[in-house]
């Protein structure tokens, strides 16, 4: 049975007390008192019946929990707004469930003190944190990888790099600021393995195309002299030293052999038979350039970017629209270029 306790009458306005005799309309269900119900002779809502406006019961009032999982905390770093119960900044990933008190002995921001050296307590707290017992100690996880957002780096906040970047900045930040302050440089593996694809996935639009026509040019001349010189003139050299051109493991001394024919052909067959392994040193050396230039690039990108978007865009929500839209990285492109390095390598096999 319903409870109309603390409810209105439609008609007198009294709440419904513990007690009272209710009717309630069979078409809205508007509770009253069976006296008011009688004076009136029908339903006050009578005329919204089967619209939006007809009459509703009121929604609950959201418990203690429900309305402290509305309210919002200010994240301490960056000044976003985030759910109450949220562990992490959305914007920043600074922890939100921590006190700051509890890190008092901490090294803020992964930063050491100037003379190198730690407190005598090692710079943390003797007893660690102070967790609330029984409550799990969260992952702390720092998106800026320990790098303070007000640290410069070649004249320009972390933070603003930070938004430009947007994807893996946790690896991006510290390899900057290692870069800058030590001279130390990390060798980066997703460039040396995509090359011009990473420049271009990293908008690094200039550098990025230069390097890839370089190497599908590359692959294409190795490809062509390869299919048209290179494969015909080995299978023709093995066939003369009785191997078959499936085998796939020819004899010692059969690899002999054809060497020795190979020497004797002319000077111009025997470049074109090693253009392909020629290319593909080349195609190589590129590729180590650009893993140990990578990060040095891609910090000079991210500095000229910034510095020509707060030229450009003075005030700083401005600026943060542009960091935004200009920074990340450019996903379709990559895939594009995916479906195109497939069609390339594939296509002249068929």
């Amino acid at each position: 049975m319903t409870d109309y306790t603390g409810l209105k009458c439609p008609v007198c306005e009294k709440p419904f007390a513990s007690g009272d005799d209710i009717v309630v309309c069979p078409e809205c269900g508007a509770p009253y008192h069976r006296e008011c119900y009688a004076k009136v002779g029908r339903c006050v809502f009578s005329d919204k019946h089967g619209t939006p406006d007809a009459w509703s019961p009121p929604k609950p009032e959201a418990t203690g929990e429900e309305a402290t999982e509305n309210k919002s905390q200010r994240c301490p770093r960056c000044g976003s707004p985030n759910s109450q119960s949220a562990m992490f900044c959305e914007h920043c990933g600074q922890p939100l469930t921590i006190n700051q008190q509890d890190f008092s002995g901490f090294p803020q921001n992964g930063s050491i003190p100037p003379n190198g050296s730690l407190p005598q307590n090692g710079g943390f707290p003797q007893n660690g944190p102070n967790f609330p017992q029984g409550q799990p100690v969260p992952f702390i996880f720092d998106p800026l990888g320990g790098v303070n957002p007000n640290e410069p780096i070649d004249d320009v906040p972390a933070g603003d790099i930070a938004k430009l970047i947007q994807n893996n900045t946790q690896y991006y930040l510290p390899a900057f600021v290692n870069l800058k302050k030590f001279g130390t440089n990390r060798f980066n593996f997703s460039a040396f393995l995509f090359s011009g694809g990473w420049l271009l996935y990293r908008k690094q639009y200039k550098i990025g195309s230069i390097i890839a026509a370089i190497i599908t040019a590359l692959y294409l001349i190795s490809t062509y002299v390869s299919v048209s010189f290179s494969e015909p003139l080995l299978t023709s050299l093995l066939k003369q030293v009785g191997a078959s051109p499936d085998t796939l493991s020819p004899t010692y001394t059969q690899m002999i052999q054809v060497s020795e024919l190979l020497i004797q052909q002319p000077a111009l067959q025997i470049f074109l038979f090693f253009v392909p392994t020629m290319i593909l040193v080349i195609e190589f050396v590129i590729m180590l350039i650009v893993g140990f230039n990578g990060n040095k690039w891609y910090l000079t990108h991210c500095v000229n970017k910034v510095n020509q978007i707060n030229q450009t865009a003075p005030e700083s929500v401005s600026a943060a629209i542009q960091l935004q839209e200009q920074g990340g990285v450019n996903a379709p492109l990559a895939i594009c270029l995916l479906v195109c390095y497939m069609i390339v390598t594939y296509m002249p096999r068929f």
